[in-house]
């Protein structure tokens, strides 16, 4: 049976209410070799929280393949613009908001992904970034505010339940 792709969501996310109580903010050049600085803060960040070896690399793929897409998608692999990441820590979840000021994506656009899953050779050699997205998250957010694109990637930390 064929895996579909849930559509991008595009609004705010529901969380305005509550605080971080921690946050970290990285700031890179939009320049591909940079993303792997992104990668390991991402790690370094998990491994202190105690998170399990297998959220943390989800989480680091993750925001790794979100900030990938900035550069090649919002700003065409073109260096000197700055890529964001807001790195924030809630009691119950940990949440990554990846701002650019790049070309923004229409959720619209985004082709849908969709393959058997008993048949490798139908498996995309690419396009699998947002579907990977929605598949290890447990929410995906994006918007544009003022020219301003805003990804935002939760992560709810164990011994929490997603709200529902």
């Amino acid at each position: 049976m064929p895996l579909k792709m849930k559509p991008l969501r595009r609004f705010p996310g529901r969380h305005k209410e509550m605080k971080a109580a921690n946050m970290i903010r990285l700031i890179i050049d939009s320049r591909l070799e940079n993303v792997s600085l992104v990668g390991s803060a991402v790690r370094g960040i998990a491994n202190t929280l105690c998170i399990d070896s297998t959220t943390s690399y989800q989480l680091e793929l993750c925001v790794v393949e979100a900030v990938n897409n900035d550069i090649k998608h919002a700003y065409h692999c073109q260096a000197g613009h700055s890529v964001e990441i807001d790195v924030l820590l809630y009691p119950d979840r940990l949440a990554f908001k990846i701002y650019d000021k790049g070309e923004s994506m229409s959720p619209a656009k985004v082709a849908p992904f969709s393959f058997d899953p008993s048949k490798v050779e139908t498996l995309p050699e690419g396009g699998m970034g947002v579907y990977i997205l929605h598949a290890l998250m447990d929410e995906v957010h994006y918007k544009t505010i003022n020219g301003q694109n805003i990804m935002t990637l939760v992560k709810y930390l164990k011994n929490h339940e997603k709200p529902g």
